[in-house]
């Protein structure tokens, strides 16, 4: 019995020992495998790779796509999550001081205008007048779009046109802009000599009295502000828009 026992031991020695080790040669200078072929023979290398005749880029190819493939399901490094969690968990939104308004031209004169009521800034053009209508705020019609909206005077409605609006299109169309604005459901048009984009301007608590040669201010101005060297008038919307509807009444 002992002696059926060393032989069966034995036998599961061998057929559980492990193979040998191969004794084949590899050579050291064996080429690896390219693994980011888009850089060397792709659109960001050579170009000599054959599968641009039909991918055309390198984006097109599966080869391509199975790296990136590769790249999203791989693990982020370490301390990744960490960094992004800290990232995010700080406080990184800062307030500009001051009220957005958006700040033109007319004539000399520099105004500003609540972004709320503004719809677009855009290019000049054509102002069709309208028969019996040539003398008032209402300049005419111009198309915005493919919509036939009014367009009106500011400069007129305020006294500081000195020329602006005058005419089929403004005098200088390199400079002169199309403001769009909205309020209480109607739409207008109106030209100006220049815009500035949006700004940060600071109005005061309390709007001043106007001097007595300021018309704009006394028509419709909220303010006036400094803004980089300008007297800057702030418009007061509702003021702005109910002496616009009492002139085109």
């Amino acid at each position: 019995m002992l002696a059926d026992f060393k032989t069966r031991r034995r036998s599961e020695a061998a057929v559980t020992a492990p193979p040998a080790p191969s004794t084949q040669a590899v050579a050291l200078d064996a080429p690896r495998p390219m693994v980011d072929c888009w850089q060397h023979i792709g659109v960001w290398g050579n170009g000599s790779c054959v599968e641009l005749k039909t991918h055309l880029h390198c984006r097109n190819c599966p080869t391509y796509a199975a790296a990136a493939m590769r790249f999203l399901d791989a693990r982020p490094p370490a301390g990744y999550r960490r960094e992004w969690t800290e990232h995010l968990a700080e406080t990184t939104t800062t307030v500009a001081a001051g009220t957005a308004l958006l700040v033109f031209r007319i004539g000399d004169e520099w105004l500003a205008l609540g972004i709320g009521v503004m719809e677009e800034v855009g290019e000049s053009r054509p102002i069709h007048s309208l028969p019996h209508r040539r003398e008032g705020v209402l300049l005419g019609v111009v198309n915005v779009r493919g919509e036939l909206l009014a367009c009106v005077s500011v400069g007129r409605l305020l006294g500081i046109d000195r020329g602006v609006g005058r005419g089929s299109a403004l005098p200088d169309k390199s400079s002169g802009r199309l403001l769009v604005v909205r309020h209480a459901g109607e739409r207008y048009a109106f030209p100006v000599t220049e815009v500035r984009g949006v700004q940060h301007l600071v109005l005061p608590d309390a709007a001043p009295a106007p001097a007595p040669d300021d018309q704009v201010m006394g028509a419709a101005g909220r303010g006036r502000v400094e803004w980089r060297g300008r007297s800057v008038c702030c418009l007061d919307e509702a003021k702005l828009f109910a002496t616009l509807n009492r002139s085109l009444a």
